[in-house]
């Protein structure tokens, strides 16, 4: 049995994302009738804690919030088509799922996830819990953690909102600096480890 089970972020971590996520994003938002975050910078503030909560914060109603998820997928999955991941980590993923068990757990959707996962040969992933399954990463990572008693789960992010939720739940933090909000911001919430490159990611993990 593997000592760990390792838990990868999607936006920002596996996937280069953030261009064309945000238009989309804002654009759904109008579509639905209220105002979303205005800049890309408040759009990166609802990161900051749970994606929930930030949304909430940035001016999403409530009773609007499954609306805006059902509206979101289809043009999330037709987006995907657009982003690539980032260089070396289809490979990093397929190698560290040989040996260990390797999920994602994402604020995304499930569905686009995984069509973007298998358009990118990215195999080997357990599984992939996303936002409309449940919306906490504390109880996704607690979920799983519960399947791999006796491993560690590590959790791969790139946001404080992935850093706070992921040490609540009990998990060792590493700090993917090459996503949404980049080492300085996520120095803020102390990971454990903090890397600066994909390779450094590989590096650590298979070190």
């Amino acid at each position: 049995m593997s000592s760990r089970v390792l838990l990868f972020d999607f936006d920002g971590v596996i996937a280069d994302s953030l261009a064309a996520y945000y238009p989309v994003f804002a654009a759904t938002c109008r579509d639905l009738g209220f105002e979303g975050p205005g800049t890309l910078e408040a759009f990166l503030d609802i990161f900051d804690t749970n994606a929930i909560r930030g949304l909430r914060k940035a001016g999403v109603p409530l009773l609007k919030l499954r609306q805006l998820g059902r509206t979101l997928t289809p043009r999330v999955v037709a987006l995907n088509k657009r982003v690539l991941p980032f260089p070396g980590m289809p490979a990093l993923l397929r190698t560290l799922a040989i040996r260990e068990p390797v999920y994602v757990v994402t604020s995304n959707m499930t569905e686009p996830t995984e069509a973007f996962l298998a358009d990118h040969a990215i195999t080997g992933v357990l599984g992939v819990i996303g936002a409309d399954q449940e919306s906490s990463k504390v109880k996704k990572i607690r979920r799983i953690a519960r399947q791999h008693r006796g491993a560690a789960p590590w959790y791969i992010g790139d946001t404080r909102g992935d850093m706070l939720e992921a040490r609540k739940a009990g998990a060792i933090t590493v700090g993917a600096g090459w996503g949404w909000h980049g080492c300085e911001r996520l120095a803020l919430e102390q990971p454990h480890y903090l890397v600066d490159s994909v390779e450094a990611l590989e590096a650590l993990l298979r070190g």
